[in-house]
């Protein structure tokens, strides 16, 4: 098998997860970069537009998946930036009905913001992605068959299976234009498993929201003061704004305990550190570097069954465990085991949290929590985290702090 590298790379903020990752087979001198980013505790009237640099840029290197956990204008900036500065070949996003995107839009016209590229994103992201340089766009909404430890579903490909045509009709409807929308399923590059899940409000609530609102006032003429009229009835019938959210498990894959080593370090970033996750770019010299002149934390007992190794990650995105839990749980049966790290849902806030997710069944192996540092409610969620296992690690981001979780994959005896 020879030595496959790893590395998940967590950015210095409060207000985000932003996770660039990549696998470097260096048997065979492949690498996948990928990028994972979701604001979080955000509101689409009141969202802020923050500028700055951003580690998951790959100086030029190719993106080879982008993945836009919510769609909120800072995951839109994240993205446009992506493709202004690299080759961005594949991006998977929610589908977002248009009256969701007004209120972004609306936020976008009080702040003043004028790049256009982003106004025509928000706009019409299918069209605008067609018309861009990213070679493959994949718009999901609603989940497919979770996947399973089958030798069909193991080959390297995309398996996403196209949505019924009950709901690509009301998208048509809503766009006046036809999407190819896809159910969330998963991807197999270069041994590595992406699985995606679809979190979100039901489209059928959003229509029957518009048929209803429409007949009771009896609109003759669409402008702005009618828009504006329409999403403050629209927040009142969806509390929670009605935004969407994807969440992914990534984890390298063929990995066997008894025939495997593994090697994972976590290791806290500063905002002036020079990391990145392209791997192939320094020759795996920077997982080097920072085994030798870095203190670190080595994760130990990888080992979770005789076949699994556990040395994934779990991103959650801005789910609501209250509504998704036992969903969730079903979709991701297949992984549960091989979960080092997870991303506590929407900054801890704790509308979004449920107790019930801590039952993991992590015996010795460590898990990492990992929660962007910047909500006042999010005390109560860390600390039902810290009391339910000693193992439990809590990782917290914000401006001056990330962290980097980095290892490699040997066959025993090499």
């Amino acid at each position: 098998m020879g030595v496959r590298l790893f590395r998940y790379l967590f950015e210095n903020t409060s207000s985000a997860v932003i996770m660039s990752g990549c696998i470097w087979d260096k048997g065979v001198q492949e690498q996948l970069r990928y990028v994972y980013t979701c604001e979080t505790g955000y509101n689409p009237a009141e969202q802020n537009h923050q500028s700055g640099d951003a580690k998951m840029l790959y100086h030029g290197s190719p993106i080879h998946l982008f993945v836009m956990g919510s769609f909120s204008l800072e995951d839109a900036v994240r993205l446009i930036r992506a493709i202004r500065h690299d080759t961005v070949e594949t991006v998977i996003l929610p589908y977002v009905a248009p009256v969701q995107r007004f209120l972004i839009m609306q936020n976008i016209l009080e702040q003043g913001i004028e790049d256009s590229d982003v106004i025509q994103f928000i706009q019409a992201p299918y069209l605008y992605l067609k018309a861009s340089s990213v070679k493959k766009a994949i718009f999901i909404y609603g989940n497919g068959k979770a996947f399973e430890k089958s030798e069909m579903e193991m080959y390297p490909g995309l398996y996403f299976k196209s949505q019924e045509q009950e709901i690509l009709d009301i998208i048509e409807e809503m766009e006046g234009y036809s999407i190819p929308v896809m159910k969330a399923g998963h991807i197999i590059n270069n041994r590595m498993l992406f699985q995606f899940g679809y979190f979100g409000v039901d489209l059928y609530r959003i229509r029957h929201f518009l048929f209803h609102y429409v007949k009771s006032t009896r609109i003759e003429k669409i402008d702005e003061r009618q828009i504006r009229k329409m999403l403050l009835a629209y927040r009142k019938a969806f509390s929670d704004c009605g935004m969407e959210t994807l969440t992914m498990f990534c984890s390298p894959i063929e990995i066997i305990a008894t025939e495997t080593d593994c090697v994972l370090n976590t290791i806290v970033i500063d905002r002036d550190d020079f990391c990145h996750a392209d791997i192939e770019g320094d020759d795996g010299r920077c997982s080097v570097k920072c085994m030798l002149y870095n203190d670190y934390d080595v994760c130990h007992c990888h080992r979770t069954s005789k076949t699994e190794l556990r040395a994934g990650v779990l991103l959650l995105g801005n789910i609501s465990l209250s509504k998704h839990l036992k969903e969730l749980r079903v979709y991701y049966r297949a992984v549960c085991e091989q979960i080092r790290a997870i991303t506590v849902p929407n900054c801890g806030n704790i509308l979004n949290w449920d107790h019930r997710l801590l039952d993991m069944h992590v015996e010795k192996n460590a898990v990492f929590w990992i929660c962007p540092f910047g909500s006042q409610t999010q005390n109560q969620v860390l600390r039902e985290i810290k009391a339910e296992n000693a193992r439990n690690r809590i990782i917290a981001l914000n401006e001056e702090y990330g962290c980097c979780f980095n290892g490699f994959l040997t066959e025993k005896g090499e």
